[in-house]
């Protein structure tokens, strides 16, 4: 089962959502949305039956702060991520990808986004094209999808 976790960006529904989809190892998070939404993150897990120590793995499409943002915080829980070879070094240090989205964003930082802190590489796990990550009774396929962003992936999902 696959159910939408939806994060009230801004206390908002149905702007930023993450994905949780069941497998038979436990649950497999598909983005973890903003820190700023974290505590929605937390009551969505537990909605839908799990506690955030539940999860283990997380699957990033890419390390926006909209979609990576609190990825930190699950690390921190003990999850291991999932991620594209070039989006590695800016989640083990995020240093520049603060400094650029502070260009943007200025003052707005905090309450848009949250706090965004270094990940250990032992938490990280980078994906190459095409590489299978089996996980339970699931296997998600990680397909480089450069757009967007040049470290984009779409996850294919496959029952085994």
């Amino acid at each position: 089962m696959i159910h939408i976790l939806d994060l009230q960006f801004k206390g908002l529904p149905h702007v930023i959502a993450a994905f949780l989809v069941e497998t038979t190892a436990g649950p497999v998070l598909i983005e973890t949305g903003p820190y700023s939404t974290f505590s929605n993150l937390v009551s969505e897990v537990n909605r839908v039956g799990y506690k955030l120590e539940d999860i283990q793995h997380v699957l990033l499409s890419h390390i926006h702060f909209d979609h990576a943002g609190a990825s930190w915080a699950l690390a921190e829980k003990g999850a291991t991520l999932y991620l594209h070879p070039f989006g590695f070094r800016h989640m083990s240090d995020p240093s520049k990808l603060v400094q650029s989205a502070t260009r943007i964003y200025g003052d707005e930082m905090d309450t848009l986004w949250g706090a965004m802190k270094p990940i250990p590489a032992d938490k990280l796990k980078v994906c190459s094209h095409e590489e299978e990550v089996v996980i339970g009774d699931k296997t998600f396929i990680a397909l480089h999808t450069p757009g967007h962003a040049k470290h984009h992936i779409a996850w294919q999902l496959n029952n085994n």
